[in-house]
């Protein structure tokens, strides 16, 4: 069963540094199915996290799952800008929304704990 027939038009986008003697940043694309369980879809190593890297591992995702420009697919992700660029060039007519986890450690970063609990 494919990508089309059996998960839902999602797709979780991610990269995470390699550490140890192999350098560089993994870069993965993981789907979902009606049960909650996730299946990769595609990874790839790179030097870096660039708009340049994403834009080319989007463009053989586009190839191999047939995506076209994105119609009725939604991608997650952390929000970073080379990323977000990517998808907007590469799959345009795709939804892009943004992974929580990474909201709230962005907000908390930003704010310390203390002016959080003045806003609350």
């Amino acid at each position: 069963m494919g990508f089309k027939e059996g998960l839902r038009p999602f797709i979780g986008l991610d990269g995470t540094f390699l550490k140890g003697k192999a350098k560089g940043q993994v870069l993965v694309a993981i789907g979902q199915d009606s049960m909650n369980q996730f299946y990769p879809l595609a990874w790839t190593v790179v030097d870096k996290e660039t708009k340049r890297t994403w834009s080319w591992f989007l463009q053989q995702l586009q190839h191999s799952l047939e995506l076209h420009n994105g119609k009725g697919i939604t991608f997650i992700s952390d929000m970073q800008k080379g990323l977000l660029d990517a998808v907007k060039n590469i799959l345009p007519e795709a939804h892009q929304r943004f992974c929580v986890k990474h909201i709230e450690a962005n907000w908390c970063k930003r704010w310390s704990k203390g002016e959080l609990k003045k806003l609350l």
